[in-house]
């Protein structure tokens, strides 16, 4: 594992217990992490209610996200926080996500993960700088005018276009899993499932465009908010136009 860590990180092997941090932060990742573990998280829940996800302040005034990795679907009936599949996807996670941002994709700054060894099985953190007063997507999209929402989706489509352009794949793009900074900039979300393949490969560019769309839909349903083929053109200009093609 350590020949594959991104540059700035390093590892502490506790037996069942790994953390991957920064280098300057591992102790305190490591405090964090711990009390993770042991089922006393600081902080408190994240009002979107993303999973186990909790907002910290450390010490030092940094303000964090801290998530628990959460099974979801039919699964999470049987088994909410147990996984089985290699490689770890919060070990996964931190490798996607930092290759993206070090292509200038925008994207969670990770400070630390972790994984607890259950026999067969694993349980997951990934602690994440916080992104202040952001936004899900589709909440943005909701309350803008005709002109803003095309200027968000042209926006979103170029942050999709350069995560392809570096060989990065998210599988899993929602209206909420984009957020929006204060400043109307885009950030991608939830790299635990992402994978690397060659850049602009058809068919996964065309499945991660697709999946969007549909939460679009299915969002904008619900909210009887109306939804057209103009919108997905904006969002298929900005991501066919980050090259100039």
């Amino acid at each position: 594992m350590s020949s594959l860590l991104p540059a700035g990180f390093v590892a502490l092997d506790r037996g069942k217990f790994r953390v991957l941090a920064t280098a300057l932060e591992l102790d305190e990742m490591r405090a964090v992490l711990e009390d993770a573990r042991d089922g006393k998280p600081a902080g408190e829940p994240l009002s979107s209610g993303r999973g186990g996800a909790r907002k910290l302040v450390l010490p030092g005034g940094k303000r964090v996200f801290l998530r628990k990795y959460l099974r979801g679907g039919f699964a999470r009936h049987f088994v909410s926080d147990l996984y089985l599949i290699r490689p770890e996807r919060p070990f996964r996670e931190l490798v996607v996500t930092e290759t993206a941002r070090a292509s200038g994709c925008a994207v969670p700054t990770v400070l630390a993960v972790s994984v607890e060894e259950v026999g067969l099985f694993y349980r997951g953190w990934i602690v994440t700088e916080a992104i202040e007063n952001a936004r899900a997507m589709f909440d943005v999209w909701q309350g803008g005018d005709p002109a803003e929402r095309a200027v968000l989706l042209a926006a979103v489509g170029r942050s999709i276009r350069t995560l392809h352009n570096a060989g990065v794949y998210h599988v899993d793009l929602t209206g909420h899993n984009i957020i929006v900074r204060e400043d109307g900039s885009p950030v991608i979300l939830d790299f635990d499932r992402g994978f690397f393949a060659p850049p602009g490969t058809p068919r996964f560019v065309d499945r991660g465009l697709d999946r969007l769309w549909r939460s679009m839909r299915k969002l904008s349903a619900a909210a009887h908010v109306p939804l057209d083929d103009r919108d997905r053109r904006w969002l298929e200009r900005g991501y066919r136009g980050a090259l100039g093609d």
